[in-house]
């Protein structure tokens, strides 16, 4: 069985309509994720990392985030949600993001936050997709190193049904 293709598009606010409709396509089907990152202007595009980058920092100037639903379980549940924040800030983003006043909402359990692999939080099942795509976008425009368009793009990895 094929995994069928990611799907792309652009949105500018977390309440747009496209976003929420695969947010609950990707939910309802308890598999696959998304990604988003900030739309960047040609002119400020940061240059791609050199090839002993791996020997430094970070190299998400752009930050990117995921969101994956938990899978289904039993009895009509679903593990929790698990969202992540790729950036190049360094390490502790979940202390500097509440010292810029957009704290990790109460009830995420922060399962990493390492300066090359980003910040990844578990939220609770029951959370509501758009608002925890508002906070992450919110979050990546507060690490986003280069200016930003104000527009978004998406790629859906839908799962295997």
């Amino acid at each position: 069985m094929s995994r069928p293709r990611p799907v792309e598009f652009e949105f500018g606010s977390p309440s747009d309509p496209e976003l929420a409709g695969q947010l609950a396509m990707v939910s309802l089907g308890g598999t696959g994720w998304i990604n988003v990152e900030p739309i960047i202007d040609d002119e400020f595009q940061p240059p791609e990392p050199g090839p002993f980058a791996f020997l430094g920092g970070s190299t998400h100037k752009v930050p990117v985030v995921t969101w994956m639903p938990g899978k289904h379980q039993g009895a009509g549940g679903a593990k929790d949600t698990t969202v992540g924040l790729q950036h190049a800030t360094g390490p502790r983003l979940a202390w500097r993001l509440r010292d810029l006043g957009r704290p990790v909402p109460e009830g995420w359990r922060v399962t990493q936050d390492h300066p090359r692999r980003g910040l990844v939080a578990s939220v609770p099942a029951d959370s509501e997709p758009l608002d925890v795509m508002g906070w992450l976008l919110g979050a990546a425009e507060a690490t986003c190193q280069v200016p930003m368009t104000g527009r978004w793009r998406a790629t859906v990895h839908p799962g295997i049904a």
